[in-house]
This record gives structure tokens, C-alpha cells and sequence, in this order.
């Protein structure tokens, strides 16, 4: 288990939650206003459209991950991610690519895929390989890891996986 110095406040599992819940809202709201603003250039793929919103919010919250450790409802809520050795700003590494991409986009691009893809749906014919299935085993599996925040060092799976923390700033 890392060693977590005392000098720093965990975050409270609410503020966490709290946190989530905002990110998920921008990310929606993202993906309602691009079709909106691209409906005006006569753009009508909605997968194109889906994966353009992706690349936005992605875009965005990476950034502020990368140079201040928060996303924009970590950033609402006072809280951070830091190194759970050094209690810095983690490296792009842990805190864009393994916390952010693996974790929380790679399923959602996955998803996104998946369900573009209509001929797999309409012809999948084995359980274990339909779409739905894999959808259903991937958010099970973010579910799980996030329900590690119930521990005492209230870290989630991608803070376990990732060396991280999140702290009060």
C-alpha cells in the first residue's frame, strides 16, 4: 500500500461524487450543444458528431488535468489529484492517460463505437458477444473500481492503478 503523508486532507467522498456529477454534466451539455451548432452547417452524422463531443470534452478536461490535476468539478468542488508519494501534480501519465483515458474514456469510446455499429447489433446472434453484453461488462467494471472509494483511504480503482490521491486544495 503507498504511504500517504500526513500533510495533506483527503478528499471527502462527496466532494468526489459531487465532482463526478459536474463533469458528467459538462460532458453532456457538450454533446447536446455540438449537434446544435453543427445542425446549422447542415452536418447531420451523429457519429461524427458524437466523436467530434469526445474529442472536445476529452480536449478539455485533459488539459486541465495535466496542469492543475483537476477537472472542471474537481475544480468547483476544491479538490485535486496528486501523487500519493509526492503529493504533486501527477505526470500526464497517471493522471491523463492511465485515471482519465483508460478508466473513464476508453469505455465510453468504446460504447460509442459499439453502438454505431447496428449490423453487429441486428446480427449478433451468441450472448456472450453481443454488444449489450460487453456494454453491460465494462460499466460493471467502472461501477466496481469506483465502489473502492468505501475503503478507509477512500481511493477508487483508477487512484489504486494510477498512484494517486485526491485531496482538498
Amino acid at each position: 500500500m503507498v504511504n500517504i503523508k500526513n500533510e495533506t486532507l483527503l478528499a471527502e467522498r462527496s466532494q468526489r461524487f459531487y465532482a463526478f456529477v459536474i463533469d458528467s454534466l459538462f460532458s453532456l451539455s457538450i454533446s447536446f450543444l455540438i449537434p446544435i451548432i453543427f445542425s446549422i452547417l447542415s452536418i447531420d452524422s451523429n457519429f461524427l458528431l458524437a466523436l467530434f463531443s469526445f474529442f472536445i470534452v476529452v480536449s478539455i478536461q485533459g488539459y486541465l488535468l495535466i496542469n492543475t490535476g483537476q477537472s472542471i468539478g474537481k475544480r468547483l468542488m476544491k479538490i485535486r489529484i496528486v501523487d500519493a508519494v509526492t503529493l504533486t501534480i501527477p505526470s500526464v501519465r497517471k493522471v491523463f492517460l492511465i485515471r482519465y483515458v483508460l478508466v473513464w474514456q476508453i469505455p465510453n469510446l468504446l460504447s460509442l463505437f459499439i453502438i454505431q455499429d447496428e449490423d453487429l447489433m441486428l446480427n449478433s446472434t451468441s450472448s456472450f458477444s453481443s454488444p449489450e453484453n460487453l456494454i453491460s461488462l465494462v460499466a460493471f467494471m467502472v461501477l466496481a473500481q469506483s465502489l473502492l472509494i468505501f475503503k478507509n483511504d477512500r481511493r477508487c480503482g483508477h487512484d489504486l492503478i494510477s498512484g494517486t490521491i485526491v485531496e482538498k486544495v
